[in-house]
């Protein structure tokens, strides 16, 4: 067997989802499955195949691409500079997609809409594809515009040209796709709004790797516990997404009535400087410690006596089992998959989103009855190690790889004429097989690796893609 999972964007800057690709590609190869990973570099402007070597320069196409698809000629395109930014960047991705090639699999795992799509648009032959949704473009992209602007509405935003683009490409990566792999059933159910059958999908929790969790737990701690204080502890990116400014709120209003906390912020992150300047405005500095970059997270939970996600959105933070793992009560917020990771209060707490108040009374129950944390962070700990196990989740998820190349592999043999695989070949056909502008011939790029190009796509491929500029508009 031969996977390739693959993603528009760039590896090292997916926090959770690279974890939930390298774990799963690890696991694999450990077990004698050969995987593929393909993402973007960003800075380098490449796509490439990890520990492979293997990469397509985007600088080879993306000059071609935007003296040719100006203003003039595409003005839906360039309604949003980050739009066209991103949609030409797409295009440049779907020749390194053809480029680096695709047929030699057996199924593709795609991590995202913009690669699911993108990747259907450039097979020649039809390779199962299996489409995972961490997350949400329109509902991040509307979180970005609330950071930016707090009166933001979010009916105005996704009216806007970038609002209704996210909204096309997590539709079109729907339609393209064979079925799907969904960590909880709130991006399940946001992807049937979009059109995906409920009978698409298998749900597998995220999970974390036991025995190198357990490895690195066991080491010394270099995070000393704070004599006569209880560490409420957070771990992630510093990002607005993550919710931290409210988690310092919730700090604020605590500190009114009690001092026997202190506040744990482990990373990094754009928001950082921001938060610092936030906990000196507020007076935290006695409350709040920033650790920076943590490199060993089992570890520095051990002193930790409550965890929590205030995150606006997120689907299924590792660091939620983590903490679990490290047998600490959590508190996430009600939002997006969290809930589906915590028995309320059995294994943990479901607050209000954005609500500091709310957060503050629950860190208060926790600090004011440790019997209660000791219960809850045991109890969280047996579910976590039964139910969230790497193990468990690779060995469901290759099942699903199973069924899925069977399927393929039947359906061409033609001993299964029904054979649909989700809504079916027909839908990624139809997704290829749109109005277009330029055959890939037409745009001054070199001939050798025109050549090259043109033996690989779809004969029907064209750019600009007008599925996406019809539906976006």
């Amino acid at each position: 067997m031969k996977i390739l999972m693959a993603t528009f964007w760039g590896l090292q800057n997916l926090g959770g989802i690279w974890t939930y690709i390298r774990q799963l590609s690890e696991w694999y190869a450990e077990h004698g499955i050969e995987v593929d990973v393909i993402g973007t570099d960003m800075q380098k402007e490449t796509v490439y195949i990890l520990k492979k070597g293997w990469l397509f320069e985007k600088k080879a196409v993306l000059p071609a691409l935007r003296s040719t698809f100006t203003t003039d000629h595409v003005p839906v395109l360039h309604a949003d500079p980050y739009l066209a930014y991103l949609e030409l960047n797409r295009y440049a991705y779907e020749l390194g997609m053809a480029y680096l090639g695709t047929e030699s699999y057996d199924l593709i795992h795609a991590q995202d809409p913009i690669s699911a799509y993108s990747i259907s648009r450039v097979m020649k032959r039809k390779v199962p594809l299996v489409t995972s949704y961490h997350g949400s473009l329109h509902l991040e992209g509307y979180l970005d515009e609330l950071q930016m602007n707090p009166a933001a509405r979010k009916e105005d935003y996704l009216r806007t040209p970038l609002g209704k683009y996210y909204q096309t490409m997590e539709q079109l990566g729907i339609a393209a796709s064979d079925g799907f792999i969904v960590s909880s059933s709130w991006i399940q159910q946001l992807m049937q709004q979009f059109g995906a059958p409920p009978a698409a999908f298998s749900r597998i929790p995220y999970a974390v790797d036991l025995v190198q969790y357990d490895e690195l737990a066991a080491k010394q701690t270099s995070y000393p516990a704070p004599p006569n204080k209880k560490v409420i502890a957070f771990t992630g990116r510093l990002e607005y997404i993550k919710g931290i400014h409210v988690l310092l709120e919730a700090a604020a209003l605590l500190k009114e009535y009690r001092e026997d906390f202190v506040i744990w912020i482990a990373g990094e992150g754009s928001m950082g400087p921001l938060y610092r300047e936030q906990t000196e405005q507020k007076e935290l500095h006695d409350y709040v410690k920033f650790w920076g970059m943590v490199n060993n997270v089992p570890s520095f939970l051990k002193n930790a006596h409550i965890y929590v996600q205030p995150s606006l959105q997120d689907t299924q933070p590792f660091s939620v089992t983590e903490a679990q793992l490290a047998g600490i009560p959590v508190i996430v917020a009600d939002t997006a998959g969290m809930p589906d990771m915590v028995v309320e209060g059995k294994t943990g707490y479901v607050v209000p989103p954005s609500n500091a108040a709310a957060l503050a009374d629950k860190l208060d129950y926790l600090l004011t009855h440790p019997k209660v944390r000791t219960r809850v962070g045991s109890a969280a700990r047996t579910w976590a190690r039964k139910y969230r196990s790497l193990e468990r989740q690779a060995e469901d998820t290759l099942a699903v790889y199973e069924r899925y190349i069977k399927k393929d592999r039947m359906a061409e043999r033609g001993q299964d004429e029904k054979a649909d695989m989700k809504i079916g070949r027909g839908a990624r056909t139809e997704c290829m097989s749109t109005s277009s502008t330029f055959s890939l011939h037409q745009l001054p790029i070199s001939s050798e690796l025109l050549a090259d190009l043109m033996s690989k796509i779809p004969a029907d491929y064209r750019l600009p893609d007008r599925k996406v500029i019809k539906e976006g508009k």
